[in-house]
């Protein structure tokens, strides 16, 4: 009997060390046949949201329409794909082209914007769109602005309602007269040295070629640039703006104004933009002192630096635009 109670006692005790090791060490011989862990290893790919793509400088050929006119232009980006973000249309001034403002375009999209700066149809002798300098005027040109902001507006990458106006010269009073007309799709105005005296600056060539018995013909303004193209105004220009008062035409656009203007200007004198930011209710006048008719040798054309004229002031001009369009 002792015999016998022994002998289950050794087969108790038996199981108990085979079943033993295997219970208390389940865990430890899971471990033992599983990879190591890495730290560095994604094991839930949807918990990392995805990185947007980089945003990348970029220019595009854009092509815009007023009636049966093509109008040229470049747009700068540098949005990512998906993005709506604000935008400014750059106008040249008189008988230059978008390759004066190619530089401003390219440092707004740096800042994140859209930009686009285009030729006037017969803006002048290296314009790209259609349409011929003797039929070019003021009038044209704003329905040419017209054209670009519609199109501007409506483009994916553009925040409709955050289009800005920037022109210089002729084309600061083109985008002026745009904002009075289509005041609710302008979020703001930036006027370069905007030329609010080119009706009388129209008037006394008027007078000056009365005096020399007639037209001076269309090839005195070669390639001066500017106001140095003055000389080769077509007679349809001078029509449209001899009897024209451009103060009774600008000043109710309510949204925020930035005028820059140079101290020495002898082409638009400063006293232009003095009395224009009087009339309109939210506007700032920003003198750049010893500033001539241009900001920079692509504005500043020919005619200036024939004149003995430069211009270097970019890194004054762009944190004061900067700063107005919050960027």
């Amino acid at each position: 009997m002792q015999r016998k109670i022994r002998h289950l006692w050794q087969a108790a005790l038996a199981v108990a060390l085979t079943v033993a090791p295997m219970a208390t060490g389940c865990s430890d011989d899971e471990d033992s046949i599983l990879p190591p862990a890495d730290d560095d290893a994604v094991t839930d790919t949807t918990a990392i949201p995805e990185q947007p793509a980089e945003a990348v400088l970029d220019s595009t050929e854009l092509w815009c329409m007023n009636g049966n006119q093509r109008i040229y232009g470049l747009l700068y980006t540098k949005a990512r794909p998906g993005e709506r973000v604000p935008a400014v249309i750059l106008s040249h001034s008189y008988s230059l082209s978008h390759a004066a403002m190619r530089g401003y375009a390219r440092s707004l999209a740096e800042k994140g914007m859209a930009a686009y700066c285009f030729d006037f149809c017969g803006g002048g002798s290296e314009s790209q769109s259609d349409g011929s300098t003797d039929s070019m005027t003021v009038f044209t040109e704003v329905n040419d602005l017209k054209a670009v902001l519609a199109t501007v507006r409506g483009l994916d990458v553009v925040h409709p309602d955050s289009v800005y106006l920037l022109g210089s010269s002729l084309g600061g009073m083109v985008s002026a007269l745009v904002a009075e007309d289509e005041p609710e799709k302008v979020a703001g105005l930036i006027l370069f040295y905007p030329a609010f005296n080119m009706p009388e600056l129209v008037r006394q060539f008027g007078d000056l070629m009365n005096g020399w018995g007639g037209s001076m013909g269309g090839s005195w303004g070669g390639s001066w640039g500017d106001m140095g193209s003055m000389f080769s105004m077509s007679q349809a220009f001078i029509d449209a703006l001899k009897d024209y008062d451009v103060w009774q035409h600008i000043g109710t656009f309510s949204r925020p104004v930035a005028i820059l203007h140079g101290s020495k200007d002898w082409i638009v004198p400063i006293s232009n933009s003095e009395k224009a930011v009087g009339l309109y209710p939210d506007a700032t006048l920003h003198v750049i002192e010893g500033a001539n008719h241009g900001f920079n040798e692509a504005n500043l054309g020919g005619f200036g630096s024939m004149m003995g004229g430069t211009a270097d002031y970019d890194s004054i001009v762009m944190p004061i635009v900067y700063d107005f369009l919050g960027r």
